[in-house]
């Protein structure tokens, strides 16, 4: 199943006045999909810049290092597209954005949460740390989507995850966002929500979840704003 929902909101859209994305920005940072938003895997940088001018980078703060052998320019530490980029090339070619970082990707959810949350399949030797929350998990290719050129799970499977192991006035909010901004489409997607739930292995908080999914109001909207 496939989600789309206007344009993913965790970052403003683009200013079309502005300069152009596939260039590089007054910073000098190359923005375009290729750069994967600025975040670089640590040997790659270090083929670009050299090794000895990453490190003074590293140490002198213009450049930092979110995770393990990934790296960005400062300027982008605190940019949700560059760490979710970061988290990705940290867990892998397998791995997906997840669970409430995949939420505000869609643009149901907040995106004031430092911790960048990645699932994996459980043949992957990827562990959380710090501001980087692995999830192991099987799933399948067809529950992922393309957002910004970032693997990110389709907003069904996201939500449903978010209502089991969420907290609950978060994880409500999320849902009636979702539903305020898909319209007419609202109900057959709560329906969406359910079977995600109905067939999820793990049954923690499958009850809770049911409860706030019965309980989600789906606002009525003009020009996408609740009423």
């Amino acid at each position: 199943m496939r989600t789309y929902i206007d344009r993913p909101q965790f970052l403003p859209a683009p200013d079309p006045s502005g300069p152009d994305p596939s260039s590089p920005d007054s910073s000098g940072t190359d923005r375009s999909p290729l750069s994967r938003h600025g975040a670089l895997p640590r040997e790659e940088a270090e083929l670009l810049l050299g090794s000895d001018e990453l490190a003074e980078a590293l140490a002198a703060g213009s450049w930092v290092e979110p995770f393990g052998g990934v790296v960005l320019p400062a300027a982008l530490s605190d940019d949700p597209m560059a760490r979710a980029a970061a988290a990705l090339l940290r867990a892998g070619d397998q791995a997906v954005i997840s669970g409430p970082t995949a939420v505000a990707m869609h643009g149901c959810g907040p995106a004031d949460d430092e911790a960048v949350h990645v699932t994996v399949p459980y043949d992957r030797d990827v562990r959380s740390r710090d501001e980087l929350v692995v999830h192991h998990a099987w799933f399948r290719e067809t529950d992922v989507i393309e957002l910004d050129g970032l693997r990110v799970q389709a907003l069904d499977v996201a939500l449903a995850d978010v209502l089991c192991t969420g907290p609950q006035r978060r994880a409500l909010d999320c849902l009636e966002r979702a539903l305020c901004r898909l319209g007419s489409g609202a109900e057959h997607f709560r329906a969406l929500v359910g079977e995600r739930l109905a067939r999820r292995r793990d049954r923690r908080g499958t009850r809770k979840a049911y409860a706030l999914l019965e309980l989600a109001w789906a606002h009525p909207t003009v020009a996408g704003v609740a009423l």
